[in-house]
């Protein structure tokens, strides 16, 4: 990572950030009892991965708010009932009965989350142009678990619209190392100069 990477705050929507967090614990909770953490948070994430973001249409069907909550449980049942562990299907059933399957996404990301800090690692998410290889990837792995003295666990993404350099995501804050986002960091300081510079001769002329 650049050592010119630039440290920007960023703000996620607070009720699916804390609503995520809740049913993700929840879901861990009870996942453990029974030993099927991996089990539940890697189907979970098989379900956004895999099904709904591949599928508006299946996406469409989960959260139309026409469809019934008996409805929308049959329809569950059908689709996942000899594929998916039971404890999963019915986590997904109390969602609905609660109307809180449109935070499905949130609660995996935070169940994956939860899971790596059970496990004692750091999940890091890395945004780049294109894909890493896998040496590549190992080595920023090495390097980020130098830095932080702990077990880490890349999440890889693919943005095209970055420029060049890569993006680090620890938690809600953002180390852009891209390109495009030093020369975003560089317009912002001219201008901050130049406002500074503004203030500072309208006080003399004022003087």
């Amino acid at each position: 990572m650049s050592e010119q990477a630039n440290h920007i705050p960023t703000v996620f929507d607070s009720e699916e950030q804390h609503v995520g967090q809740v049913y993700a614990k929840a879901l861990l909770q009870a996942a453990s009892g029974s030993g099927k953490v991996d089990v539940a948070v890697d189907q979970l994430e098989s379900l956004v991965r895999d099904v709904m973001d591949k599928s508006k249409g299946f996406e469409a069907v989960l959260f139309s708010p026409k469809m019934s909550v008996e409805d929308k449980s049959e329809f569950l049942d059908k689709v996942f009932g000899t594929k998916m562990d039971p404890l999963l299907l019915n986590f997904l059933k109390v969602l609905n009965r609660r109307q809180r399957l449109p935070f499905v996404r949130a609660i995996s990301q935070s169940a994956n989350v939860l899971r790596d800090e059970m496990a004692g690692r750091m999940q890091i998410q890395v945004t780049t142009s294109t894909p890493l290889d896998a040496a590549s990837a190992e080595a920023l792995r090495k390097k980020l678990s130098a830095s932080f003295s702990k077990d880490i666990r890349l999440v890889t993404k693919i943005d095209p619209s970055i420029l060049g350099g890569l993006v680090v995501r620890i938690g809600d804050t953002v180390y852009d190392g891209s390109v495009d986002g030093q020369l975003k960091a560089l317009r912002r300081d001219a201008g901050a100069r130049a406002d500074a510079s503004v203030r500072t001769l309208a006080g003399q002329l004022a003087s």
